[in-house]
Formats: structure tokens, C-alpha cells, sequence
């Protein structure tokens, strides 16, 4: 009678922690992802929004935790993020220059971040194929992965597919300066 006892327990134990976390995860998912341009401009985007574009999918995707191990094979759904990323018209816009130097911070709601550079983004063929995963399989993505998800499919950890994705941030490395201008400056001078 004692181990039956104790095994409701665990049982009950086991669904009080499962639906703690899943409710964790519907407090800590976004309802809107923000692009903060180059300018600091602020782009809103809604899952309806990212759902209104064109929806590119990445099959069979082994997901593997540096510390964790192996977490399963999975197909995500979604846009690629150099779509999302023509948005930001600032960035956009900026010199070839400044945009070899550019990088872009990914912020989940729990305060992970990762980034990656303008150039891997928009330049390399693994880079193109990053996007805002929406879906995982045939549905939305589980609340422990929020609304928005970006997902690195050439990366072999998962380390940089940030959950709860909330913010996309673009910057321009610290003391770089606008090539193009300084040499129409060095042109006037005598």
C-alpha cells in the first residue's frame, strides 16, 4: 500500500512539475518581436505578420545541446531571417562598409542572447538559411519555445537558436566610422 502511495505521488509530483514549466514558458513567450534597426528605430512584427510572408521550411534539423546532448530531429517552419532583415531600412541602407561591420544580437524574454554578423548573415549560404521558426512539425512552436524562434540550421549546436525570442538587435561595432564619408573628407582637403 506504501509504494502505491508513493507512486501517485511521483505521478502527481511529475505533472505538477511538467505543467509548471508549461506555463513558464506561456509567461516568458512574446507576443510581438521587435527589429531595433541600426538607428535605433523600433520595427513591430506579430507572428500574423512573419505569417503573411513567404514560409520557408528546414527538415529534419538535428538539434543538439552542447551540454545536453542530443535533443531529437525536428522540421521547423518559418521566414528566413535575411527576408525579416530588409525591414530595417537603416541597416539596410548603411555603407558597404559599416555593414561588414554590423552585427546583430538575438534576445530571448528570459535574457539569452547570441549574434551573428551581418556579413555571415546576408553573405554566406549557411548564414541565408537562419530563420524565425514559427512552427515546429505541423503546429505553432510549443510554449517552452514562444511564438518565435530563431534557428540556425548550419550550426551544429543549438547554442545560438534562441527560444522566446523577443528582440533582433543590429549594431555597428564600436568605433567604426563611415569609410565612405572620411574618404569624400580626405578628397576636399588640399
Amino acid at each position: 500500500m506504501l509504494n502505491v502511495k508513493c507512486s501517485v505521488f511521483a505521478v502527481v509530483a511529475v505533472l505538477l512539475f511538467a505543467f509548471g514549466a508549461w506555463t513558464e514558458g506561456l509567461s516568458r513567450s512574446s507576443e510581438s518581436l521587435a527589429i531595433v534597426d541600426l538607428d535605433g528605430s523600433k520595427i513591430p512584427l506579430t507572428a500574423d505578420d512573419l505569417r503573411k510572408m513567404t514560409q520557408e521550411i528546414e527538415e529534419e534539423l538535428i538539434c543538439v545541446g552542447h551540454s545536453s546532448g542530443f535533443l531529437g530531429i525536428f522540421d521547423y517552419s518559418g521566414v528566413r531571417l535575411s527576408e525579416v532583415l530588409k525591414r530595417a531600412k537603416a541597416a539596410e541602407g548603411a555603407s558597404e562598409y559599416r555593414r561588414e561591420n554590423m552585427y546583430v544580437v538575438f534576445r530571448g524574454t528570459d535574457g539569452y542572447q547570441t549574434l551573428a554578423s551581418w556579413t555571415e548573415l546576408t553573405m554566406t549560404t549557411e548564414g541565408k538559411r537562419v530563420m524565425i521558426a514559427l512552427d515546429k512539425g505541423t503546429e505553432p512552436l510549443p510554449p517552452l519555445e514562444g511564438k518565435f524562434r530563431i534557428v540556425f540550421p548550419g550550426d551544429k549546436w543549438v547554442g545560438r537558436s534562441v527560444k522566446c525570442l523577443e528582440t533582433i538587435e543590429i549594431h555597428c561595432a564600436d568605433g567604426v566610422i563611415d569609410k565612405h564619408k572620411e574618404d569624400k573628407k580626405d578628397e576636399k582637403k588640399p
